[in-house]
């Protein structure tokens, strides 16, 4: 909590005058029962109605005041914790967008939503009730006990003596409820990951009849959420009957001390009912207490799986150079590049080629060659852990990723689709564009003559995930938003599955005479689909089986020539 302390800072008018104005409520609060011990020794018992009047006015004024006090206190609570949550949530996300695919596998995104959703409301909610209770709880319990004893020294001892059974019972429930909530955290963001799966494979699991397999699988882990759940319930379902035993034994001790002491006739009766009301607010501070123990306690745990995200120095360091040579010959170069996944085997192993300006590249391979793995270095998703890849001539990690990400364009096999039009998604990340260059953009990508037929044109609404578009039809709207940037490198990963064959000729024949001067990587399992490339690179098990044209591979590399085989393609082709 220490270290997000330094976020509140912007707000430190709000964490200044929201506790003072809920303290001066406390001060009037604690006031009130003394003024009404004086009513009832002065008025009620002497029959002074007069006394009754003025000291019933006064303590109406003093109400009217206290409320005053807490609405100011109310409003800079709202304003302080929904600004901190809001400042956390963008320096969060800030910091998540600096992350590499392997930053984001660590922490997994069910984790990381739940921490930008969930632990940051908890900690506003914290910050609410630090500026609301943290002052006002404290000071209700020492002043109470202070006005009591200036009221009465002895009976005032009564209250005192049950401070140290109520520390303890405090000091037990945060000992054993903190881990507690940590693990239910860990359990909620195991939960979201299982959501997760389930919302997006939803096709697929119905598609094979795994509805009830899946039911069970979230219903235990919905169980397993219960279950821990409840032992935070019962923990928490103590604290406040326990305080409440504490020191309603004392208010009887209290009791009947004061009979006692009145019949004895060394006490006013008033003393007693003001004894009687700095119990009850003890009491009622105590249970606003307890709430806030809890409450820190979740904003504890939350505030750790915070810190881990804002403090995780991401395995990738962003460069500061521009790209200096657009115009280089020598695009893409790879040498004796090595990576791999974690701990496990190599996904890609001695990894050496050259691609040159405005080419024309196909990549090809077997399941788990090594293809999207290619792509992901070429697009710096992962750095290698052994050789270099250099774009342009430079080293790929001292190029800004700006400057990458505007020069190397990709379309991922996963067609990404947003909530929108097709406008907004075909110049997606663009401002001030011209409709005709949209409309370009769409033909190039064969995309242009199912759209004219739609009712709004390309201010058609795009269902979340596109999900109101075929899969061929989704395929060309990402490849028209990544021919729009006019890229440098233009890479479609397994991007034309989806098409048809005259479709996928159409598109390779627009992309050959727009697009000229662009360098091409297309990787495909059709053969067909690279025959007009100027070279293949053929992958096998991470490493290079062959690099060249179609007609030379065909003679020279076995794995290739099975393919080609596979898909009855010969040596010779007419290409369309």
């Amino acid at each position: 909590m220490r270290k997000l302390a330094k976020y509140l800072k912007p707000y430190w008018v709000q964490c200044t005058l929201g506790p003072f104005c809920k303290w001066m409520e406390a001060v009037l609060e604690l006031i009130l029962p003394t003024i009404m011990a004086y009513m009832i020794n002065d008025g009620v018992v002497k029959h002074d109605f007069q006394v009754v009047i003025q000291l019933g006015l006064l303590m109406i004024a003093m109400v009217i005041v206290g409320f005053c006090f807490s609405m100011v206190c109310q409003y800079n609570a709202a304003l302080a914790s929904q600004g901190f949550g809001t400042d956390m949530r963008n320096r969060m996300y800030a910091h998540i967008q600096t992350f590499s695919y392997h930053d984001i596998d660590h922490f997994t995104t069910s984790s990381l939503v739940n921490r930008l959703g969930n632990d940051i409301n908890q900690l506003q909610l914290a910050v609410a009730m630090l500026i609301r209770l943290v002052v006002r709880a404290p000071f209700i319990i020492i002043g109470a006990i202070v006005m009591a004893m200036i009221l009465d020294l002895q009976l005032s001892l009564i209250l005192i003596a049950a401070v140290p059974f109520i520390s303890l019972i405090l000091f037990l429930f945060i000992r054993f409820s903190t881990p507690l909530y940590q693990q239910y955290q860990k359990k909620l963001d195991q939960f979201a990951t299982v959501l997760q799966d389930n919302f997006s494979g939803i096709r697929v699991i119905r598609a094979f009849v795994s509805q009830r397999r899946e039911r069970q699988r979230v219903e235990k882990n919905i169980d397993d959420l219960q279950e821990q759940m409840m032992k935070i319930a019962r923990l928490s379902a103590l604290l406040n009957p326990l305080t409440a035993f504490v020191l309603n034994i004392a208010i009887v001790i209290l009791l009947y001390q004061g009979v006692w002491q009145i019949q004895e006739g060394s006490i006013a009766p008033g003393v007693i009912v003001a004894f009687i009301n700095y119990a009850s607010s003890i009491l009622i501070a105590l249970v606003a207490l307890s709430n806030l123990i809890v409450i820190f306690t979740k904003a504890a745990a939350s505030a750790q799986r915070v810190n881990e995200v804002l403090e995780y120095e991401p395995t990738m360091k962003d460069g500061t150079q521009q790209i200096k040579d657009i115009h280089c010959e020598d695009v893409i170069d790879f040498e004796n590049v090595w990576f791999s996944y974690g701990d496990g085997e190599a996904a890609l192993s001695d990894m050496t080629f050259t691609i040159h300006k405005g080419e024309n590249i196909g990549i090809i391979g077997g399941t788990g060659a090594g293809k999207t793995t290619l792509i992901h270095l070429i697009k710096r998703f992962y750095d290698a852990q052994k050789g270099a890849v250099r774009l342009f001539g430079q080293e790929i990690q001292t190029i800004e990723s700006q400057a990458l990400c505007r020069e190397v364009v990709s379309v991922p096999q996963a067609n990404e689709l947003f909530y929108g039009t097709i406008r907004e998604n075909v110049c997606f990340g663009k401002t001030n564009v011209s409709d005709q260059l949209i409309w370009q953009a769409l033909e190039d990508a064969q995309a242009s003559e199912f759209v004219m037929q739609l009712k709004h044109g390309i201010d058609a609404k795009v269902e979340r995930g596109g999900a109101n578009f075929s899969g061929g039809q989704k395929q060309r709207l990402c490849i028209a938003r990544a021919l729009l940037r006019r890229p440098s490198i233009l890479i479609l990963d397994d991007s034309c599955s989806a098409l048809d064959f005259k479709t996928d000729a159409s598109l390779r024949k627009a992309l050959h005479e727009h697009y000229s001067e662009t360098t091409k990587i297309i990787v495909s399992q059709r053969v067909s689909t690279l025959l007009s490339c100027d070279r293949i690179l053929v992958l096998q098990d991470g490493k290079i089986a062959g690099f060249d044209t179609h007609a030379h591979l065909y003679d020279q590399c076995e794995s290739y020539r099975n393919l080609c085989k596979t898909q009855k393609i010969e040596k010779e082709v007419k290409l369309a």
